[in-house]
């Protein structure tokens, strides 16, 4: 299984990049399960904790009217399958989400 870049979204720190066997899966222990998914732009997706707020984690971010809590991650997806995030998504996700 090969690796993709994906970009991760901690409460308080600047945005990172993370590599990542491109499976779902390894998702877990990055973002609280189960996930809720906004699509940012084509091929584009940032997956949030559905239940992270009510159990009390914290605020990482406002996004379009909608407070994020805990850990969110920016992922690449074609056809349900996880690919890695271009350069230049990187960049804009990574200026988009500094603190």
């Amino acid at each position: 299984m090969r690796k993709i870049k994906i970009l991760v979204v901690y409460p308080n720190k600047p945005p990172e990049i993370k590599e990542i066997r491109n499976n779902i899966g390894r998702l877990y222990g990055i973002i609280y399960y189960p996930y809720k998914e906004i699509e940012l732009e084509k091929n584009v997706y940032l997956l949030y904790s559905k239940e992270a707020e009510s159990n009390g984690l914290p605020l990482c971010r406002k996004f379009r009217n909608l407070n994020i809590y805990s850990n969110f991650a920016i992922i690449g997806k074609e056809s349900d399958e996880l690919v890695s995030l271009t350069k230049s998504q990187i960049s804009k996700y990574m200026e988009l989400f500094s603190i």
